[in-house]
């Protein structure tokens, strides 16, 4: 009896500390799962809200209002000395001020955005043919957006205050952007930004240009964290982009479709992440979400 009962022992505790092992990777599973669920409905939520923006946009156009975006008083030549510079004062910052770049750019992209939501409801109001003097209960939402941003550039600004700028910024600008520019010009614009969004990661081309310390520092600011991982600020505006633009094409159907679209090219690029440590955030979300875009022309 007592060389059975000591027999037994180990392989009960083996048994016990498999079991446990089990467990636990079942939970952790469970958990990331979940992760995954919430950062799901975190990129949706935007999207969603960039339909009823770009759809007052559109509306607004219907009633013969316009927002006065457009590229037609460009020529190829400005474009390019403009683009030249642009990419030289990023290639001198990321070098000298990595940091201090992103908290530009950011906030360049909040007041951008705090001022196409001054557009938007502009439009609300005409198009409801409100009284144009009730639109001064917009400009305290406006001194609002300008103060975040004047914080968030200076890093005085919550994290969850932030969180909200960046995400209302990117969706109303991107909600305007893509709803005021030519479909065309939208899509070979994405299809070109995703291409670069691919270079850049696999490349590695941003840490050779700044220090791991200034890059973390960097990234800290340029992105929003999820449960399981973490989102540029440019894949937001992006996303909102493309389905403006299909609302454009293709009305509430086609938008529907390119968020279902997106997701799923999201929830694809959330599972490689778990493999690799950074995937680019565009590539298969856009050229998923271009499927009904391309079909709605």
């Amino acid at each position: 009896m007592v060389f059975i009962q000591a027999v037994l022992e180990p392989f009960d505790l083996y048994q016990t500390e498999g079991s446990i092992s089990t467990w636990a990777e079942f939970l952790g599973e469970e958990r990331r799962t979940l992760g995954i669920a919430k950062d799901l409905v975190f990129i949706a939520a935007p999207l969603l809200a960039t339909v009823v923006a770009a759809a007052i946009v559109l509306s607004g156009r219907a009633a013969g209002f316009s927002t006065k975006i457009g590229t037609g008083g460009y020529d190829i030549v400005t474009s390019a000395l403009v683009f030249s510079l642009l990419i030289s004062g990023l290639v001198y910052g990321l070098k000298r001020h990595p940091e201090r770049l992103a908290r530009a750019v950011v906030g360049c992209i909040t007041l951008a955005g705090t001022t196409s939501g001054l557009v938007l409801f502009k439009l609300w109001f005409e198009i409801s043919g409100t009284t144009p003097a009730l639109f001064l209960i917009a400009l305290p939402l406006g001194y609002l957006g300008v103060r975040w941003s004047i914080k968030g550039y200076y890093g005085s600004l919550s994290r969850r205050k932030s969180t909200f700028l960046v995400i209302g910024s990117a969706t109303l600008l991107g909600a305007l952007i893509g709803t005021s520019l030519p479909p065309l010009f939208t899509i070979a614009f994405l299809g070109t930004l995703a291409i670069a969004d691919f270079l850049m990661v696999e490349t590695n081309v941003l840490t050779r240009l700044t220090d791991p310390q200034k890059y973390g520092e960097m990234l800290s600011v340029m992105t929003l964290p999820l449960e399981s991982s973490s989102v540029g600020l440019g894949d937001f505006l992006a996303y909102s982009m493309l389905v403006a633009t299909s609302l454009q094409l293709s009305g509430l159907a086609g938008a529907i479709e390119t968020i279902a679209f997106v997701l799923c090219g999201a929830l694809i690029t959330l599972q490689i992440t778990r493999v690799r440590s950074k995937t680019p955030g565009l590539v298969i979300p856009i050229s998923l979400g271009m499927i009904p875009v391309i079909l709605g022309l």
